[in-house]
């Protein structure tokens, strides 16, 4: 049987674009709701973009406010000595009470999360006084969220988004609710 080089040809170009049209998006987000109940995966994490990470908990009230009296100061100290330490660069920051919101961009991956592995750790050991022996049970809500930011316009509302947490927080703004999205995405 003989080859016909032309039709192999074909039929390989076809297959290249049909696989280049069907390649999909990357994701973007990762962490608090999106993927509850279903599979692991990796965080989306590029050294060359900005992220926007929250921490939330829902036990922060009161006492355990990420407000309270000492609390937010030490947090913002060890915000500022965590990203010198793992290289990470944070663009603005706002601490609402109940949750963190950082603008931030990392030099490596590993050094990223490394910084969020530490910064919740340590923030939950302040907040709720827990140290070996004493142990105080799950602090944040859920994973902490986070999503890859590109730079310009999308940049530009992200720290915006942030600066607005921390104005309405502190009672320069009236809060005004954000519209529920969906937990996860197909």
């Amino acid at each position: 049987m003989r080859l016909n080089l032309n039709k192999i040809k074909d039929m390989y170009l076809a297959v290249k674009q049909l696989a280049f049209t069907a390649i999909p998006k990357a994701r973007t987000e990762h962490g608090g709701a999106i993927r509850q109940g279903k599979r692991k995966l990796a965080r989306p994490l590029d050294p060359k973009r900005p992220l926007h990470l929250v921490l939330r908990s829902e036990k922060a009230h009161g006492r355990l406010s990420l407000l309270y009296d000492q609390n937010w100061r030490e947090i913002e100290r060890l915000t500022a000595k965590l990203s010198r330490r793992y290289g990470v660069r944070v663009y603005q920051f706002a601490n609402s009470g109940n949750h963190l919101h950082l603008l931030m961009r990392g030099k490596t991956r590993k050094g990223l999360q490394d910084f969020f592995r530490v910064l919740s750790g340590k923030v939950a050991q302040l907040v709720t006084g827990a140290k070996k022996g004493q142990a105080f049970g799950k602090f944040w809500s859920a994973l902490a969220y986070s999503r890859v930011v590109e730079w310009g316009r999308s940049f530009s509302e992200a720290k915006y988004y942030v600066l607005r947490n921390e104005l309405e927080t502190h009672g320069f703004l009236d809060y005004k609710p954000r519209p529920k999205r969906s937990p996860a995405r197909p």
